[in-house]
């Protein structure tokens, strides 16, 4: 069915078409609705909450005499913003706040005057500088680095610049703000600043990596036994620490000095993911040791960065050692099969060469027999019957020789030819007595080259096959040497012994030069597939204006 419009349909469409700007104000709107759906405010919310989770374990941290300063949720926060779509940023950065003022506020939960300053500029570090330092940081960050993270040495290596510039600039923002604002804490700042850049990236060390390897991987490695076996046996050992303590022996200084070893297997042996787990091992062993002794929270922070700059590095390095190992086995998996095919290709080729050369001879032979059996008998039969006709008719005698003399021609150009196709005594006679009763010696010879044939041993027993591709071997050897080598004496050796066959055809001529034939040359490419087809062994060796020499090698147990 087909339905036909009328032009004032057209028109009356046309009357309601929707204006630019309520186009624009929907598209807004649409934009709005797909920034906070419900899967964002949903990864808001959970980030939120463990990031103020953290914060409150953070600051009971902190009420420890003298244990590590750490701030667990700076990790949170970067962990977030790094696997988290850059359309959920809206919604973790709302959330946060949100979060932050309902606990904080005076009269909420808790009550913390000294969080709210009310102050303008509070308001633009809170609502807009951090959030702006942390989200450019994290932008450029993954600009140049691709996902999964961590599994590259440069991978890290930006992981950790990027972690301390965010703390850095964290801590000009928000201590800055108070710089601004109060004189007395100016005397101060550089001090705190740079406890605040150690609290903040020790926090990213400690939790951002595994939190980053958990989520981004599919946890095969992190449930290995192995893995688990060492993770478990380390927590003991950290329990076991702590009731020693409290029993009067103290182990917690030389505990994280311990550590060290397990820490570099964990990173050596399970790459990436003991990295990581290393990382959140180490912080939890200074936490300990910090706990029980009465040693400097610097140190601890120290003892952290270092540990787990190193078994990260280490982790990504031995990573990016596997993934290179992958990669070439792979590469070398896929040219084994490259290889494989092409090697099916040459036998396939090489198959066909030798029934094109097996069939090209058994054409040769096939031909060589009906001239020899059909036309040479005829030719016979014809100088039969015009030698009865001259006796006969005297008178004519003339004519009748003429005609004889061609007959004559006419049975020696066949026998040549039959003599190409397939030369007289090849499947009876010895080699070299084929050699030096062959058209192509004896035209060598009229040409004024001096041919010279030597045998040695007795001469074994050898296939129809053997014996034709030899000889057009010899043949196509003595024909270049007509045509090219520019020679005045060709000698042929040939030697039985028991184990093979030797042949040299050496001449004095000019040797291959550039004039010469290229070995992609025809002449050559047959002599090398009939060597081949035989199982003998060519070799052309040849120097410029030293002759050439040509030797066939057939070993008799082929």
């Amino acid at each position: 069915m087909i339905l036909f419009m009328h032009p004032a349909h057209k028109l009356f469409t046309k009357t309601f078409v929707v204006p630019a700007p309520l186009s624009r104000m929907s598209s807004f709107t649409s934009s709005l609705q797909s920034l906070f759906s419900c899967r964002y405010l949903l990864m808001g919310l959970v980030y939120t909450c463990v990031f103020h989770a953290f914060w409150l374990v953070s600051s009971e941290f902190e009420t420890v005499t003298a244990t590590v300063s750490w701030y667990l949720p700076a990790g949170i926060r970067l962990a977030a913003f790094l696997v988290c779509p850059y359309r959920a940023w809206p919604a973790l950065v709302i959330a946060e706040k949100l979060v932050f003022f309902a606990l904080f506020s005076p009269g909420a939960a808790l009550d913390e005057s000294a969080f709210m300053s009310g102050s303008y500029g509070w308001l633009i570090v809170h609502l807009v500088l951090s959030p702006g330092a942390v989200m450019v940081c994290v932008w450029l960050f993954r600009k140049y680095n691709r996902r999964p993270f961590f599994d590259n040495v440069n991978s890290v290596m930006s992981f950790l610049l990027s972690g301390v510039t965010l703390s850095a600039l964290l801590g000009l923002i928000f201590l800055g703000r108070r710089a601004i604002e109060n004189s007395e804490f100016r005397d101060i700042f550089w001090p705190v600043w740079f406890d605040f850049i150690l609290g903040d990236f020790v926090g990213i060390l400690v939790l951002t990596p595994i939190i980053i390897i958990l989520l981004q991987s599919k946890l095969t490695t992190i449930r290995s036994k192995p893995l688990l076996l060492l993770t478990l046996l380390w927590v003991t050992t950290l329990f076991s620490v702590i009731l020693s303590f409290r029993s009067g022996l103290d182990f917690t200084y030389q505990l994280k000095y311990i550590a060290i070893l397990p820490a570099l297997y964990l990173s050596y042996r399970f790459g990436l993911h003991g990295g990581a787990l290393a990382t959140l091992l180490i912080g939890l062993t200074a936490f300990v040791a910090s706990l029980n002794s009465g040693g400097s929270p610097l140190e601890h922070q120290f003892y952290i960065v270092a540990m787990s700059i190193t078994v990260l590095i280490l982790g990504a390095a031995v990573e990016q050692s596997q993934q290179m190992t992958d990669q070439l086995l792979a590469a070398n998996q896929e040219m084994k099969e490259k290889n494989r095919l092409l090697q099916e290709a040459i036998n396939d080729i090489q198959a066909l060469s030798n029934q094109l050369v097996a069939t090209q001879e058994a054409e040769r032979k096939r031909l060589s027999r009906d001239l020899h059996d059909d036309f040479g008998h005829r030719i016979v039969d014809l100088q039969l019957q015009l030698g009865l006709v001259a006796s006969r008719m005297p008178a004519q005698n003339n004519s009748l020789s003429t005609i004889t003399f061609k007959l004559d021609e006419l049975y020696s150009a066949m026998k040549q030819s039959i003599g190409r196709l397939r030369p007289a005594g090849i499947d009876t006679l010895p080699l070299e007595h084929v050699l030096r009763n062959s058209d192509t010696l004896k035209s060598m010879q009229r040409s004024g080259i001096h041919c010279q044939l030597h045998s040695q041993g007795t001469p074994p027993s050898l296939s129809d096959e053997v014996r034709i591709n030899i000889y057009r071997i010899i043949q196509e050897a003595l024909s270049n040497i007509a045509k090219h080598a520019g020679a005045t004496a060709v000698e042929i050796d040939i030697t039985y012994a028991e184990e093979a066959i030797h042949i040299e055809v050496t001449d004095n001529g000019i040797g291959l030069t550039q004039t010469q034939p290229k070995p992609s040359s025809l002449g050559l490419i047959s002599m090398r597939e009939r060597a081949r087809f035989i199982g003998a062994q060519l070799t052309i060796d040849s120097g410029q204006q030293q002759g050439t020499r040509v030797i066939i090698d057939l070993p008799l147990t082929v």
